[in-house]
């Protein structure tokens, strides 16, 4: 039996070409397909006998795309406190990789169902996640019911996750969960990968016409190390390299160059602005509104150190650091902001013209936002609408009432219907008692 659902008396924000924002509007879904959206009273009887959801004081709106994540939460908070002073690389090097390495597959299935739930409950539908094992992070997203591409984060550091670990990931689990998980090729970063194996996944991409997923430019280190290593900076040896392009994600950028910023441009690479992490490891601002000037295609990410998942609080965060650094308040406005945090994380994927907005044929990847809160009082909408103001700087993940990916209702009224919450944070915790004694 075609699934079939009707959200009625909601204030739809529809991110489609013409920004419209219905009032009283509904959206109508059948199977995992937007097929009418509209006044309510024009939409009501669109579907006959659908599961009906009353969005009554809500808003609707494309669910999120989370440009940028690792799935390993075991390590939440860990870091800040058993390292707080310690750079990127040195926890890169002393912490996250020795212990990746002995981290078993029925824990990193664990932390990936764990890091996958608090997206959903935040609001994010669809993760680009860069991590080891991606059968087990398949498995995780199908069982979570969130959307998901995944990709290993593949270096030249035996014994570690390999360019053939991901191309058996990609065939064992590429389109699983009806489609809703895809497999990319990942690379960690140049300093930890050789030349052949960076060409290796720029080879296998083209061969499974899937994408590419990078660490560029996230440091000054990585830089420098580039530098001394192939004697270009990273992007610059990327392009080379022949791994940039439509579909390849570049992480992070915060030192990039105005050269690489032409060779980005050029590709039509897409950047994941991470603006919390960068900050999070003192690594700096990336210059997001002159990509953006430049046409660059950007979306945002959480990244991992943030301690949670929450792209709520990027969002602010990608507005507000940008206004302060460059004392100019007109940067990186809250309209421009949500379309990074939805069409473009979607075009970024290769789905813009299946996710990121609310239209006629589109996959329903939507969530319900609950606007009857202080957080959003007094509310305004038409001409003075200050809706999409609210959702940027007002708004806070635990503000999503209700999330639906692939047209099926996997939060409803903030609770988990897809899978046990309670029994994923048991498994969370017996797997961080095992995985703290590996490394402390």
């Amino acid at each position: 039996m075609t699934n079939k659902i009707l959200i009625k008396n909601g204030i739809i924000v529809t991110m489609d070409p013409q920004r419209k924002v219905i009032e009283d509007g509904a959206v109508a879904i059948e199977g995992n397909k937007i097929v009418a959206v509209g006044k309510t009273a024009d939409v009501k009887s669109v579907l006959k006998d659908p599961v009906v959801i009353d969005a009554k004081h809500k808003a609707v709106m494309p669910g999120l795309v989370n440009l940028h994540y690792h799935s390993h939460m075991l390590i939440r908070g860990l870091i800040a406190n058993e390292a707080p002073q310690a750079t990127l690389d040195e926890l890169l090097y002393q912490f996250f990789y020795p212990l990746a390495i002995k981290m078993s597959p029925e824990e990193i299935y664990a932390e990936a169902c764990l890091a996958y739930v608090e997206a959903i409950k935040t609001g994010t539908t669809c993760v680009n996640d860069i991590y080891w094992r991606i059968m087990q992070l398949a498995d995780a997203a199908k069982d979570t019911g969130i959307r998901a591409v995944i990709s290993s984060e593949a270096l030249d550091l035996a014994p570690s996750e390999t360019i053939e670990d991901n191309e058996k990931g990609f065939l064992a689990r590429n389109n699983s969960a009806d489609g809703r998980v895809k497999i990319w090729f990942g690379i960690e970063w140049l300093p930890v990968c050789s030349t052949e194996m960076v060409m290796k996944a720029r080879e296998l991409a083209n061969k499974y016409k899937t994408g590419i997923h990078v660490h560029l430019d996230e440091s000054i280190w990585e830089v420098e190390q580039c530098k001394k290593k192939f004697g270009k900076r990273p992007i610059e040896q990327a392009y080379e390299d022949g791994i940039l392009g439509e579909d390849c994600v570049a992480a992070h950028c915060v030192w990039v160059s105005d050269k690489e910023m032409k060779i980005l441009a050029m590709t039509k690479t897409s950047v994941s602005h991470n603006p919390i992490s960068n900050m999070w490891f003192a690594n700096g601002f990336a210059r997001a509104p002159d990509f953006l000037a430049s046409g660059i295609n950007v979306g945002l990410g959480t990244d991992n150190p943030t301690n949670n998942a929450d792209m709520f609080e990027v969002m602010k965060m990608a507005s507000l650091v940008h206004k302060g650094n460059r004392q100019d308040i007109s940067l990186m406005p809250a309209p421009q902001i949500l379309t990074m945090a939805t069409l473009n994380g979607a075009r970024a994927l290769g789905m813009g013209k299946e996710l990121g907005s609310i239209e006629k044929g589109k996959i329903a990847d939507l969530i319900l936002i609950n606007t009857h809160t202080t957080r959003f009082e007094p509310l305004l909408l038409g001409k003075m609408s200050n809706l999409e103001s609210h959702l940027v700087y007002a708004a806070h993940g635990e503000c999503v009432d209700t999330s639906i990916i692939d047209g099926k209702i996997v939060m409803d009224n903030k609770k988990m219907v897809s899978i046990d919450e309670e029994k994923v944070m048991e498994k969370a915790k017996k797997a961080l008692d095992s995985v703290k004694e590996k490394v402390f």
